[in-house]
């Protein structure tokens, strides 16, 4: 076997076997980079424990709960109109050349849309943008005009596969589908000024004076029918106290889910459980060690038998 291999290898003309060797390498390459990005996330991911919304550190986190629209907002993927938190879709061409043919990508349309993800002790805004998203649903249909992408056959779509002019894909998240996320969480909280709070304050004493009776009889302590200095301080406190007291019922945390500022850390918005995503990661990456494995011994046969440099 080895013997007839090494005459194959002998026999290739020196271009072709340049040629061979440079995409061998360049193969291997990638498959190490590969397998090596892989690993990395995969040990991240295992790494990391869940936190809950509410009680969540600073900095990248992993979450997980439910997908949802924000308040008042409501998405539809452009293709078959279907509810969902995101969507992407694409259209690809059939063009001929001779006996072959090839698609041409000549719409990608993915979602941008805010939306949130929910678990019992608050809710997070995604912001979905540049993330690894695994999606929930993936659809593949043809036609022959770009009409059909809102008509999805009922047969199996395989079957215009041969004939149709147009490829159409479809990649959805639903809404209150479990989603899994890793990425940077921040809180953004609204803090007034000074300056508001005074303004607050003295809105609030104006509504007072409007019906002295009811606000500000009490705080007449000498019953002359008139507020005096040291009067108007207590009330003012007393305004005071109020005002923070509604602000602090009014203000609320913002929690966001985002790209990490680290290129090198993971985005990943996955609407496949983690431990589904874990199992697959971890076979991508054994699957590339052995790929990569096995083009190395390639390379090491060739080259044992054949010097890629001219003597």
């Amino acid at each position: 076997m080895f013997s007839w291999l090494e005459s194959e290898i002998l026999e290739l003309p020196e271009t072709d076997f340049l040629v061979l060797s440079a995409v061998l390498v360049l193969l291997l390459i990638y498959l190490c980079f590969y397998a090596h990005g892989t690993f990395k996330r995969f040990r991240f991911m295992d790494g990391t424990a869940t936190s809950k919304i509410g009680s969540a550190a600073q900095g990248h986190v992993e979450l997980k709960g439910l997908a949802e629209w924000m308040p008042n907002d409501a998405i539809y993927s452009p293709f078959s109109n279907s509810r969902c938190v995101w969507f992407h879709s694409t259209i690809d061409e059939r063009s001929h050349s001779g006996k072959r043919s090839t698609w041409t990508n000549i719409s990608d349309d993915r979602s941008g849309h805010l939306f949130q993800l929910v678990d019992d002790s608050g809710f997070c805004v995604v912001d979905p943008d540049e993330a690894r998203i695994v999606p929930e649903s993936e659809r593949t249909w043809y036609g022959n005009s770009t009409e059909s992408r809102s008509k999805i056959p009922v047969t199996a779509p395989w079957l215009h596969l041969g004939v149709a002019k147009y490829r159409f894909r479809e990649r959805l998240i639903s809404p209150a589908s479990q989603l899994y996320a890793l990425g940077w969480f921040s809180t953004i909280r609204n803090n007034l000024s000074e300056e508001s709070i005074s303004k607050q304050v003295e809105d609030q004493i104006k509504q007072w004076k409007l019906q002295p009776e009811r606000y500000l009889r009490e705080y007449d302590l000498d019953q002359n029918g008139k507020i005096q200095k040291d009067e108007w301080k207590v009330i003012r406190s007393v305004a005071r106290k109020q005002v923070l007291a509604r602000i602090n019922r009014e203000t609320r945390e913002h929690h966001i889910m985002s790209k990490p500022k680290d290129k090198h850390q993971p985005y990943i918005l996955s609407a496949v459980a983690e431990e589904d995503l874990l199992t697959s990661k971890k076979w991508k990456a054994y699957s590339s060690v052995v790929g990569a494995f096995l083009i190395f011994s390639a390379l090491v046969v060739m080259f044992s038998t054949r010097s890629p440099f001219p003597v």
